[in-house]
């Protein structure tokens, strides 16, 4: 059973491991460990071990946005992505959830339509060649 917490500064090196055996670098290791101390960075842990993380925050036009799904790759494809995505639609703040996927992460806009959210836009010049997909999904009625 998947957990999901709160990352904390003792859980950095776990992070900016798992996230450079998924992306092959330790480019995003600042953004990470910033990520953690300002509290927008979660957790998902199978037997207390860390899985994956997620990164969310509200710094899209005031609605929060999920930046970073990352899943351990021995853990892909056994459902910690869309456990950690339900997570984050429960702790949003905000009515709308956003996230970004590129045209090339065919799973991620998978898991989005699968979890009900609307492609909303597509911008083009973000990364050569590969479409920047925004998605967006209500989960608080409105006041």
């Amino acid at each position: 059973m998947t957990s999901i917490r709160l990352a904390t500064p003792q859980d950095i090196p776990a992070v900016c491991t798992i996230d450079a055996m998924v992306l092959g670098s330790t480019s995003r290791s600042t953004e990470l460990q910033e990520a953690i101390e300002q509290g927008h960075c979660y957790l998902a842990l199978i037997d207390m071990n860390i899985v994956g993380f997620s990164i969310i925050n509200q710094s899209f036009f005031k609605n929060s946005f999920i930046h970073l799904i990352i899943v351990h790759p021995h853990y892909q494809n056994r459902g910690v992505g869309e456990e950690m995505m339900r997570y984050l639609e429960t702790i949003s703040p905000t009515e709308k959830l956003f996230t970004s996927t590129n045209l090339s992460n065919e799973r991620m806009q998978r898991l989005c339509l699968k979890l009900g959210y609307t492609h909303c836009g597509t911008l083009t010049d973000l990364d050569p060649d590969d479409p920047e997909m925004f998605f967006c999904k209500y989960v608080r009625h409105p006041l």
